[in-house]
Order: structure tokens, then C-alpha cells, then sequence
């Protein structure tokens, strides 16, 4: 996964981790801050939701430049 790509994209949203976090259903802010740090992996599921609320290609948030 892109991990510096998913950053730039929640920054660039101007979303915060907490925001996104809520969004994607975790319970806490912890649990999407240790998907951002690479710390936990993610299900298919949630590639698809980040995806959508980036309005990004899965694929995009795959591959490492």
C-alpha cells in the first residue's frame, strides 16, 4: 500500500484522522492512524472505501511510485 500516498490524500482533503477513522467504521482514531503508518493491514473492503471517499482508482492507492 502507498502509505505516503494515503497521507497526501487525507491532507489534501484536509481530513482529519478522527474524520476518516468515523468513516471507515473503526472505532477510535487509533484504528485508521496505525493503517496510515503501516501498522495494520486492510481488507478489500476498506481499499474500496478509502478509494471512494478519495475519489481515487484502488489501484492508486496500491502502488508504490
Amino acid at each position: 500500500m502507498n502509505l505516503e500516498k494515503l497521507k497526501n490524500l487525507r491532507e489534501d482533503a484536509k481530513f482529519s484522522i478522527s474524520f476518516v477513522s468515523n468513516e471507515l467504521g473503526y472505532k477510535t482514531p487509533t484504528g485508521y492512524w496505525l493503517v496510515e503508518h503501516g501498522e495494520r493491514k486492510v481488507s478489500v473492503d476498506i481499499l474500496f472505501r478509502l478509494a471512494k471517499l478519495y475519489n481515487v482508482a484502488m489501484d492508486e492507492l496500491l502502488i508504490v511510485e
